[in-house]
């Protein structure tokens, strides 16, 4: 039997949503989180919680059997396949997180600060967000311990970028916002307001942390927990909405693979109405503070980033073989036939391209050798993008489909 959301319950039944919510409350299969969940302009709050349901069993279920097939997808392709991969799923999640707020930005000027060096990354427009979502690809662990280190990633990950568009907007507190915030709609209503003042915040946002930590509870829930109370505290002025998706994405590199953390955005970007109806039904006070809702709708998201990932990489996969067989049979040297290879991979799992200096990293061959190499493919079968330096290189695979 499917879960059913006391907000829709009393919609439906009110003379049994009370005493289904009771039910809920007091089942040994509940979990009580201690953070009170209000509704804006509603004198009466509930205690959060949530219930262990065959419904969250499933979903989970789900997840792991389609990751157990994007785990076999993975193997087979070759590491600078994935590396150009997760390049271009950082872009379009950061672009992603981005218009869901209503920030602009471009892949241009994304892509240009992932290239940039890390000096100079951090003087560029949205080079803190990228370097921290650098640091999925790369497994670096950032501390999310307390609320001192939420300030402290905000600090590295958006201040920057928030002070150049509105410096009122960064915090004024000894760590989170002084003032209260209220999240409006585009006709101005009031559709929440986070929790305040500042020593409430602190103390709901370490709560949510210890729950985002606890071992006691199955990871991909205690994670869709803590995207949901963080945006309910709402910590700071601006910026809540991409600290959280940045976390979650963090915490699912982490529990699964960076090639589906990087998905997370993009999704919720396309599902952005099934996403802020989440957080609204959530808050709702007919919805007595149950986030298991929340959670199935969460699981959902994950589980389509994870089959949509293992499909769209086994595609790639597939018409990477066929250019390669054709690669191989090319009378060549070896080492021409490795920089086609890398080449290959770099268009096929990306387009972006790749960059004389990651060829040269790639296939340890000096710049000379390289430069050479490339002079002897016949013309039209390389493309040069001069449009971001560095420069980067892709094949044309419409030229390797005649003879060569």
């Amino acid at each position: 039997m499917s879960y059913e959301s006391l907000f829709r319950l009393y919609r439906k039944n009110p003379a049994v949503w009370e005493e289904v919510y009771r039910a809920r409350c007091g089942s040994p299969f509940t979990k009580h989180l201690g953070i009170r969940i209000k509704e804006y302009n509603r004198s009466n709050g509930y205690d959060g919680f949530f219930c262990y349901c065959e419904d969250m069993s499933l979903r989970q279920e789900r997840i792991m059997i389609d990751f157990a097939a994007l785990q076999k997808t993975l193997l087979n392709i070759p590491q600078a396949g994935i590396d150009q991969y997760l390049h271009d799923c950082l872009v379009d999640e950061i672009k992603a997180s981005n218009d869901i707020e209503g920030v602009r930005s471009t892949r241009r000027e994304i892509r240009s600060a992932l290239t940039a060096g890390d000096a100079a990354r951090v003087r560029m427009r949205l080079g803190g967000i990228v370097d921290k979502y650098a640091r999925i690809i790369d497994g670096a662990h950032i501390a999310m311990e307390n609320s001192r280190d939420m300030r402290v990633l905000f600090d590295s990950f958006l201040a920057e970028e928030i002070g150049r568009s509105d410096p009122k907007n960064l915090p004024d507190g000894m760590l989170f916002r002084k003032e209260s915030v209220d999240i409006i709609t585009g006709t101005q209503k009031v559709i929440h307001r986070g929790i305040y003042p500042e020593p409430q915040i602190i103390h709901a946002m370490d709560a949510a942390l210890l729950i985002l930590h606890d071992a006691s509870m199955p990871a991909l829930v205690r994670i869709a927990v803590f995207h949901y109370l963080f945006g309910y505290i709402h910590p700071f002025y601006d910026g809540n909405g991409r600290m959280s998706r940045f976390i979650t994405s963090y915490m699912l590199a982490r529990t699964l693979h960076p090639t589906v953390a990087l998905r997370l955005s993009i999704l919720l970007k396309q599902n952005k109405k099934r996403y802020y109806d989440l957080f609204a039904m959530t808050n709702a006070s007919i919805n007595c503070g149950d986030l298991t809702p929340f959670i199935l709708g969460t699981l959902e998201f994950v589980n389509a980033a994870v089959s949509g990932t293992e499909k769209n990489l086994r595609e790639k996969k597939d018409r990477y073989d066929v250019y390669y067989s054709r690669i191989q049979k090319l009378e060549v040297d070896r080492t021409l036939k490795e920089l086609y290879d890398v080449l290959l991979q770099a268009t096929i799992f990306s387009g972006a391209g790749v960059s004389k200096k990651e060829l040269m990293r790639m296939l340890d061959k000096s710049e000379n050798t390289i430069t050479a190499r490339m002079k002897a493919m016949p013309s039209g079968v390389l493309r040069e993008n001069r449009t971001v330096r560095p420069f980067s290189y892709v094949l044309n695979l419409r030229a390797l489909d005649e003879p060569m």
